[in-house]
């Protein structure tokens, strides 16, 4: 298990300088590129559980994602002291590893809900129930007059289009739309699922199952995933091994604020919250082991009132040190990407007790009629502004590229609604498009991909906006 094939300097464009960086020098660029970027800052205004929030010690994506920063910081500590003391050290190629492992798996955390569209997972439903009626539709009548409908579109651009899923429009961000060229290592290592919207999800007995249940990138970025697991060794289907802290991180971080942030509103007293992990512990666990109420009446005896702190701060302290243990015994599969489940695993008490904390959320924090009516609110202006919009994608391949490439036109309406889009998304698509004119396929399919990259335009826009633009955009170009 060498490391120095995992982390390395490499990055999709190659720096102009004839000298390459050290690996702490790139790691440290990918840290600027990642915190000043424009996608980052506009977490600061999206869903984390309560859309529309105006208490700022509420979280938001960019507060929550700042703590599995940190968590996950904590925990890569943890396991390189672990991997240090190790007998195979030194194959390991660690020695001056450690602050750009650090970084990596920092960097990961802070960029693993870039994707996330406003309101959050509700939000990914209401993209994706709109495509899923809409899309095949658009696309039909935008190439009645052209070739097109070719197997690949079938088979592969359409259900590309009727799956938005956050963590692939996340890679999709930071690589098609903001440039922002990060090392091989640092892409890897904030790719969580392995899968593209048109592989089929596999069967719980399937060896892939966990890595493949959701979709991980989209067809517009297939190259990237490609050239990435080329350079880093990772074999079709496996993850980088940094992915698993990532995500132990931000599993640890979700579950205790999530419910902070309900006591803090007035959700949930304390003493609800208490009686309620309790309860479902109580009901989920079929032995006698009583780790989490151990845990709960330890964080219950502070003098200060400081319950949600104490509690925090001995589950984070539990469940790294568990995670950290789990990616030591299983080092291989981590390293190989093979591990087909979480570092936080469904065998173990502390994977019970992240389950409770889960359930009690579901039960009694994400059903509230303070989290679902804007929610609904966020749905009516998300599907409102797909439909403005619909009228670009009617268009013929040659009208869109007018406005698109000339400003010129008769679709005064399509010509306004094009004016909206960013200049770097309509950068993004001219490009694709492009490249189209420099391959091997046929009319059909290039006409095909046209569209699929016109759809992604509009996506990428409408699914980069904040929870607050979302609901005044529509209310604007609606004249509500």
């Amino acid at each position: 298990m060498d490391y120095l094939k995992k982390i390395t300097a490499t990055r999709p464009v190659s720096r102009s300088v004839q000298s390459p960086l050290s690996l702490l020098e790139e790691t440290e660029s990918n840290r600027g590129r990642i915190i000043q970027s424009a996608a980052l800052r506009r977490l600061q205004q999206k869903t984390q559980v309560y859309p529309l929030e105006t208490n700022a010690a509420v979280r938001s994506r960019l507060t929550h994602s700042l703590e599995v920063q940190q968590t996950g910081r904590y925990l890569a500590q943890t396991i390189l002291s672990q991997l240090q003391n190790s007998p195979q050290s030194d194959t390991f190629h660690l020695k001056d590893l450690e602050t750009p492992f650090i970084n990596l798996v920092e960097m990961a955390c802070l960029l693993h809900d870039v994707g996330n569209p406003p309101f959050g997972h509700f939000g990914e439903a209401s993209i994706s129930q709109w495509l899923s009626v809409h899309a095949a539709g658009c696309h039909q009548q935008a190439l009645k007059n052209q070739p097109g409908h070719s197997s690949l579109f079938t088979h592969t651009l359409l259900p590309d289009l009727c799956t938005f899923e956050g963590n692939a429009q996340g890679l999709r961000i930071v690589s098609s739309l903001h440039n922002l060229n990060l090392t091989y290592s640092q892409i890897a290592a904030f790719i969580k699922y392995t899968r593209p919207p048109s592989k089929e999800a596999p069967g719980v007995d399937d060896p892939f199952y966990y890595r493949q249940k959701k979709p991980g990138f989209f067809y517009s970025e297939q190259a990237l995933i490609t050239s990435t697991w080329k350079a880093l060794a990772v074999d079709e289907g496996c993850r980088f091994p940094l992915v698993y802290i990532m995500e132990a991180a931000d599993d640890i971080a979700y579950c205790i604020a999530d419910l902070e942030d309900a006591v803090d509103k007035g959700i949930l007293s304390l003493q609800a919250l208490q009686d309620r992990l309790t309860c479902v512990w109580q009901e989920l666990n079929t032995t006698e082991d009583d780790y989490l109420i151990r845990i709960i009446s330890h964080a219950n005896t502070a003098s200060d009132g400081g319950f949600i702190r104490r509690l925090r701060t001995r589950l984070v302290k539990e469940l790294v040190n568990y995670a950290a243990d789990r990616y030591l015994s299983q080092h291989q599969a981590v390293f190989d990407g093979i591990l087909d489940e979480p570092l936080i695993n469904g065998g173990s008490r502390q994977h019970l007790a992240l389950k409770t904390l889960k359930t009690v959320a579901i039960r009694h924090v994400f059903n509230n009629l303070e989290k679902e009516t804007p929610e609904l609110r966020g749905h009516a202006a998300l599907v409102g502004l797909l439909t403005i919009y619909r009228p670009l994608l009617l268009l013929s391949r040659a009208d869109f590229e007018a406005i698109a490439y000339q400003d010129v036109g008769a679709c005064f309406i399509e010509q306004r609604l094009f004016h909206r889009l960013p200049k770097k998304y309509k950068a993004a698509y001219c490009s694709a498009v492009t490249l189209l004119s420099e391959t091997s396929l046929c009319d059909s399919e290039k006409n095909d991909l046209e569209w699929y990259y016109r759809a992604r335009l509009v996506i990428d826009y409408i699914s980069g906006m904040t929870d607050h633009f979302v609901v005044n955009e529509y209310q604007r170009l609606s004249a509500m």
